[in-house]
């Protein structure tokens, strides 16, 4: 199609406090992150820029203390924002630039971080979260990928690769551009615009040095590409993805063992033993598998999901560089070894991993805005969600009373209490009011009161000199939350 384009896209977001479920996980959280910028710029294939770039601000949430590490990271204060659009308008203008028929929307990163915020700010806004990346001939692309890509097949000519102080090549944005000579990010990075237009010079870079690796791994945005790779029975593939890590060049040799949805693959990863998956007991598997331990290491086991843009091919492009096996620490002769007991133990190999591949159930506690990934609204939720944020607080409300999803419900309530403040009734506004509270005195992510962690997090940055402007905005917004809720903030030491 002539008028496909490329949506260069990236957020900024106000970030979000731990919660008792992230399991002591840090952040960021794009399950809960509240943007608080968008940033866009239209190309097309040959990335010649399209027509004017696309900015919005959001206005920062009443229900979510902002990170003060976000903040300063950004720049951007709820103050910032104040004449940005309100949340549920936001989400869905941006839905209306993903969403131009033969849009490809990529950025850095962009699969891992920003793609989560805008499906998780559609949900949170009774707006579908998964639409604007497939329909009308639509894709999803990530940058990123197609770096990680580059360094692990060897395609590494044209490019200056920065590195760390251990060796290890670093593939953040900010050290590819500076190292590159895009010389005028440095002083704008982490505002959306700026970072926009960054990667698409990189992307000019990669394209212009290695035009056949680009070719390539553009075309694996279509998820039947990369099921044309790793559908091949008993066929070993290079998987480059995220969670290899540097260490290991950021790609292995893997085999598909089972197929787990539309999407989903089950894969061997063959830099482990794959006879360790039959000598383990179900249960150590099962805990291994899942990271129920996580001192304990890993399964050679990864979950491959064809539309989150794997980089997929043939191993023999190891066979063409100089370093290619060795710079991930396999060899053919390895591969082939393993290989053959796959291939003598493959029906048992599936079988036993079948018995522990299932997710383990959310815990209850999570809160609903967080899950998404639990599960498709029925058909009948979905239409009326639709017909709900369309009709009105009358409408909202019926749907609170009607869903057959309890986290539709409560999604519902919490939009009508957000959009339509002045409808709500005595009781709505009582329930609402605990909502906020729970929000700001809820535990964070070590039991402390959330708005407590926040207001210490910033005496922290201001002990160690941060931006003085930034912890005052971010320090009046919070204990205004609290004022506004009749909460005394607690002392901070």
């Amino acid at each position: 199609m002539n008028d496909e384009t490329i949506l260069w896209f990236d957020f900024e977001t106000f970030g979000s406090l731990p919660r008792p479920w992230d399991g002591g996980r840090s952040g960021p959280y794009p399950r809960r992150d509240r943007p608080s910028q968008f940033g866009g710029i239209r190309t097309n294939h040959d990335l010649e820029v399209i027509g004017d770039p696309i900015e919005f601000h959001c206005r920062a949430s009443v229900e979510e203390p902002p990170s003060i590490g976000a903040c300063l990271v950004t720049g951007i204060t709820p103050q910032d924002t104040a004449e940005g659009l309100e949340e549920s308008s936001f989400i869905e203008s941006v839905l209306e630039v993903l969403s131009v028929p033969g849009t490809t929307s990529t950025g850095w990163n962009s699969i891992g971080y920003d793609d989560e915020i805008v499906r998780f700010a559609a949900w949170r806004n009774l707006l579908p979260p998964y639409e604007r990346e497939f329909k009308r001939d639509n894709a999803r692309f990530d940058l990123l990928a197609a770096f990680r890509f580059a360094w692990a097949t060897g395609r590494r000519d044209g490019i200056e690769w920065p590195t760390y102080e251990d060796g290890a090549v670093s593939l953040s944005l900010g050290d590819l551009a500076a190292a590159n000579g895009i010389e005028d990010h440095a002083a704008a990075a982490h505002d959306a615009l700026a970072d926009v237009r960054a990667t698409i010079e990189l992307a000019r870079l990669l394209r212009n040095a290695q035009p056949k690796l680009w070719n390539y791994a553009f075309g694996l945005r279509r998820k039947r590409e990369v099921a044309k790779v790793v559908d091949k029975d008993a066929s070993p593939f290079l998987l480059c993805d995220r969670g290899i890590g540097a260490a290991r060049g950021h790609a292995t040799i893997a085999v598909t063992i089972d197929r787990l949805d539309t999407n989903g693959r089950l894969v061997l990863d063959l830099h482990g033993d794959p006879a360790e998956i039959l000598e383990l007991e179900p249960r150590q598997l099962h805990a291994r598998f899942h990271r129920l331990e996580p001192d304990l290491p890993r399964v050679p086991i990864r979950r491959v999901r064809t539309n989150k843009l794997p980089m997929v091919t043939t191993p023999k492009v190891l066979d063409t560089t100089s370093d290619g096996w060795q710079g991930i620490d396999l060899d053919p002769a390895l591969v082939e070894s393993r290989m053959t007991f796959v291939r003598e133990n493959h029906a048992r190999i599936r079988e036993r991993l079948r018995l522990v591949a299932d997710e383990p159930p959310e815990a209850e506690t999570i809160d609903p805005e967080e899950l998404l990934y639990s599960g498709f609204p029925s058909e009948g939720d979905a239409r009326a969600m639709q017909a709900a944020r369309k009709g009105g607080p009358e409408a909202l409300r019926r749907f609170v009373r009607t869903a057959e999803d309890e986290r539709l419900s409560q999604l519902a309530f919490r939009h009508l209490a957000r959009v339509h403040p002045e409808s709500l009734e005595a009781d709505e506004k009582a329930q609402w009011a605990l909502h906020l509270r729970d929000r700001l005195l809820g535990p964070g992510g070590d039991g402390r009161p959330r708005l407590q962690e926040s207001l210490e997090a910033v005496e922290a940055a201001r002990r160690d000199g941060a931006d003085a402007r930034i912890l005052d905005d971010v320090e009046a917004w919070t204990r205004g939350m609290a004022e506004a809720l009749g909460v005394e903030p607690p002392a901070t030491t």
